[in-house]
């Protein structure tokens, strides 16, 4: 896989219709964070440094762009995350770039979406923001 651009790299999220995935409407930013708690198992015999193992795993991820209430055919509008989490539904995801070829990866997985925030300032764009926390495994999936 060779660098690109960041521009082709979204998130797609099942919309409240639960067809399948489609990308964020009008995503500025999207980010994955992956995480590994670690376990302290330090003992006297530790020679005064810690000893750690892997603990649990868990991931996030975030995302925001700018508003359109009129809403964008195939995408996945702020509205419907706002309804999902609500309603306290998971949302199932793809990360990765938007056409991935042979040899590419993709991240999918579940999540709850923990936040949302709209913000309009005075003579701006208006904007959204979402948090999504992993729930169950993340999967990275190899384009053939």
């Amino acid at each position: 896989m060779a660098i690109f651009n960041g521009t082709d790299l979204v998130l797609k999220v099942s919309p409240s219709d639960g067809v399948a995935d489609v990308k964020l409407m009008h995503s500025q930013n999207v980010s994955l964070s992956i995480n590994v708690d670690t376990i302290d198992v330090s003992t006297k015999d530790s020679s005064g440094f810690r000893d750690l193992i892997g603990g649990q795993k868990s991931f996030s991820l975030s995302a925001d762009g700018l508003m359109d209430f009129a809403g964008v055919s195939g995408d996945t509008e702020p509205d419907e995350l706002f309804t999902q989490a609500m309603n306290r539904t998971a949302v199932t995801f793809i990360f990765g770039l938007a056409s991935p070829a042979s040899g590419d990866y993709t991240y999918s997985g579940s999540g709850f979406i923990t936040s949302i925030e709209y913000s309009a300032g005075t003579e701006d764009a208006p904007t959204y923001s979402v948090s999504i926390e992993g729930s169950g495994a993340l999967t990275q999936n190899a384009v053939s």
